[in-house]
């Protein structure tokens, strides 16, 4: 299936037509069937949202995303009642032992650093970083107890933007500005797919803090991360400004580009989908072989 991420800058409301978003703005209206929707992405604190299209998305499983006003996603609704066995899945993931959690966040992140890697190996980039981040992932032991990614991270991103590149969550530059946008957005795309699988997305198995409501989309996210990284050193440079046609061509690669997955091409909103169906395979089978994932899938 493919979907739309719909990104709203300029609207003056949102409605319900029939089973159609209805966009207004002024003298012109829009209609998108839900059919089509994923992710709806509000970046406009002036826009009106009807409450009976609220509950419509909700039947149809879509994500609403409302941003603040450093154009950041801030707030996500979405229906808690996304799957049919929802607490039977939610048993089943109560049940995930510490050695079955350990054992996958050892795969998980071996996936991201040899992603990390492939990135820089595109790009052409020093063979000899590259060969010590690969080292790095195969050498990642169960639950990364010696902080591998930490390590893997330190020298991709200085590889990768620069030695004077430090990446900060809550810096405002061109590249950490459009990380931390991307990234967000993906994440709602993997809360949204967790909630639909009838995961709770507080229970993660890397992850863990008592304040962080999204735990598991933060360890599901992270074979993801280097393709968005890709797609931002492509798009945006250092002193650039993230203005609303760079986010918005962010925001389409995730429902357009295609990465390998599983030897298939798909978009990442469909790989989203694969990987986590894999997980809960993996996890409920105690075998972390059987997690599909982007590998090698570098591409625009």
């Amino acid at each position: 299936m493919s979907w739309r991420v719909v990104y709203i800058e300029n609207s003056d409301s949102l409605k319900l037509y029939l089973d159609n978003l209805k966009v207004t703005r002024e003298d012109t209206e829009i209609l998108i069937p839900l059919s089509d929707i994923h992710t709806i992405i509000i970046d406009n604190q002036q826009t009106v949202v009807t409450g009976r299209l609220i509950n419509k998305l909700a039947s149809y499983h879509i994500l609403l995303i409302f941003c603040d006003d450093k154009h950041l996603p801030n707030i996500y609704a979405l229906s808690p009642h996304s799957h049919h066995q929802s607490s039977k899945v939610l048993q089943k993931q109560q049940a995930w032992t510490s050695v079955q959690k350990e054992e996958m966040w050892q795969r998980i992140i071996q996936i991201k650093i040899y992603n990390q890697a492939s990135v820089l190996s595109h790009l052409k980039k020093d063979t000899d970083v590259i060969q010590q981040i690969y080292a790095l992932g195969d050498t990642v032991d169960t639950g990364d107890k010696t902080n591998r990614e930490g390590h893997a991270a330190k020298l991709y991103f200085k590889t990768l933007f620069g030695s004077e590149f430090i990446r900060e969550r809550d810096s405002f530059d061109g590249i950490n500005s459009g990380l931390n946008y991307s990234y967000t957005v993906l994440r709602s795309a993997v809360v949204r797919s967790i909630a639909a699988s009838g995961l709770h997305p507080a229970f993660g198995i890397g992850h863990k803090s008592q304040y962080n409501a999204f735990n598991l989309a933060d360890d599901l996210i992270e074979p993801f991360r280097p393709i968005v990284d890709l797609w931002v050193y492509i798009l945006v440079n250092k002193d650039d400004y993230l203005d609303r046609k760079t986010k918005q061509k962010l925001v389409h690669l995730l429902s357009t580009n295609k990465i390998l997955i599983g030897n298939q091409k798909q978009t990442i909103l469909n790989a989203i989908n694969i990987l986590i169906q894999s997980f809960i395979k993996g996890m409920n089978k105690e075998n972390p072989d059987l997690l599909i994932y982007p590998a090698n899938g570098i591409s625009l």
